[in-house]
């Protein structure tokens, strides 16, 4: 009877962790297929009395990132099919990407996420609130000498190697621009923005470069009010039509976050759709239909493949001891329903 095959044995032959092929072996969440495949595949050559070496073959990846996700679902959704996308990329270089959902996650559940990943990982990309619980797991994870890589929105410097994103001052202050040039005629036009929490630094940086750029070049139009819609379609939903009701008039809406399926139908509801300019962020499964029925103008967003190659090169070069940029910023694109593909 052969032996059972040990995890040195496992590890020589797929080049991971001895964390990645215990949760493989143990089934636990958050293993990508192809590294299964890959132990899977040495355990067969094991079983099959070859010798315990190293095949290009069979081997998965040198490095297992991990992507850790606190933001809405759909573009969590997109995030994700993007990484799908570009999964044979990452595997010819040598990186095996997966990228974790934490919808709706509180603060300490994605910290404990945090601390996991530290030990089962060779790193980490974070979308996240910028919260002490959160930074606190982030800072054990880069003492334990695991680099950390923000993505989207950030976190105190301390907390992270690299920012990977856009400006996202200069995010509001677009959105700013294309709202106040609608509108530089109008006499006493009045401007919402929706904010979901403060907590995401890109939110905070958004409404900063957005109300500084309308104060300084478009004095006429009037910010009345920050919307607090939660980051979900039914809670913005609900605080815009408070707004409606209290308000009324309304010339133009800019929404940082997410939640548009909730303000796209209280527009609507209020026979303001295409009368109001409406600037978001992001195209995926439900403002890319938005746009493409005016009931969106404007979308400003970023091209995920760039942020998430991005991303892995500097995870990849903090990894090796490299130096990586405090901030790695991409372009801000500009998307109207006609320059949609």
């Amino acid at each position: 009877m052969k032996d059972k095959p040990t995890l040195k044995q496992l590890m020589e032959i797929t080049q991971l962790s001895r964390a990645t092929i215990d949760r493989a072996l143990n089934d636990r969440p958050g293993v990508h297929p192809r590294t299964r495949s890959a132990v899977e595949a040495a355990l067969r050559q094991l079983a099959s009395g070859s010798p315990a070496r190293s095949s290009a073959r069979v081997r998965q990846s040198a490095y297992d990132f991990r992507v850790l996700a606190q933001a809405g679902d759909a573009f969590t959704d997109e995030l994700t099919r993007t990484a799908a996308d570009l999964e044979a990329e990452f595997v010819a270089s040598g990186v095996n990407l997966a990228v974790v959902p934490c919808v709706g996650a509180s603060d300490d559940e994605v910290a404990a996420r945090v601390r996991e990943a530290a030990v089962e990982t060779d790193g980490i990309g974070i979308i996240c609130t910028n919260t002490a619980t959160t930074t606190a797991a982030l800072r054990e994870c880069m003492t334990a000498g695991k680099p950390v890589v923000t993505l989207i929105t950030d976190v105190d410097a301390d907390a992270r190697h690299t920012y990977v994103g856009v400006n996202n001052r200069a995010a509001g202050q677009s959105a700013a621009f294309l709202i106040g040039r609608h509108l530089q005629t109008h006499t006493s036009p009045d401007v919402a923005v929706v904010v979901a929490t403060f907590s995401y630094t890109c939110h905070e940086d958004r409404e900063i470069g957005f109300r500084s750029l309308l104060r300084h070049r478009f004095p006429n139009v009037n910010l009345v009010e920050v919307i607090k819609g939660a980051d979900s379609g039914a809670a913005t939903y609900e605080a815009t039509m408070r707004f409606l009701d209290e308000h009324g008039k309304l010339d133009a809406i800019y929404n940082v976050a997410g939640g548009n399926e909730g303000l796209a139908a209280a527009l609507h509801e209020r026979n303001l759709t295409g009368r109001t300019i409406y600037v978001t962020h992001e195209v995926n499964r439900i403002t890319e239909p938005l746009l493409r029925s005016d009931a969106i103008d404007y979308l400003l967003t970023q091209d995920l493949r760039l942020l998430l190659r991005t991303a892995v090169e500097h995870l990849k070069s903090a990894r090796e001891g490299r130096a990586v940029p405090a901030q790695a910023i991409i372009p801000i694109e500009t998307h109207s329903r006609y320059s949609l593909y």
